[in-house]
């Protein structure tokens, strides 16, 4: 029987340049009840149906500008994009209604892409949390 808590948060990636249409994976898991976060594909799957909350917070290196989007099953969700300014930060959350199986990660959408934080500590992270079971 799954749990009826699910929550994840994952921060630093795998590397700090990407390139368009890749998957950010964050490697370092501090939090995964309910197993649904992979941190070597950097994707989250639903264990059970029901309404989830996911947040992205991205930071970029000075001098780019770092577009990056939620997907949904490949149907991208919500882009947002971090400016030029000297290692801004910019946070995107998003409701998504779930069933089991669906996936959901972050992916980029600009090329030549610079992640700040590339490391364990949490300045860039994903995360998120079964809100209502269905």
């Amino acid at each position: 029987m799954v749990s009826a808590t699910i929550v994840f948060q994952a921060s630093g990636t795998q590397k700090a340049s990407f390139s368009t249409n890749e998957i950010v994976i964050f490697t370092n898991a501090t939090l995964n009840t309910g197993s649904g976060y992979n941190s070597g594909t950097g994707k989250f799957t639903a264990p059970i149906a029901g309404l989830y909350l996911f947040v992205k917070q991205i930071c970029g290196n000075p001098n780019s500008y770092l577009y990056t989007e939620f997907v949904h099953n490949n149907t991208p969700m919500l882009e947002s994009v971090v400016g030029y300014q000297n290692y801004q930060c910019g946070s995107t959350q998003a409701y998504m209604q779930l069933v089991r199986g669906d996936t959901v990660w972050v992916k980029i959408t600009s090329s030549s892409s610079y992640i700040y934080s590339y490391r364990t500590e949490g300045t860039t992270f994903f995360s998120g949390a079964l809100i209502h079971r269905s």
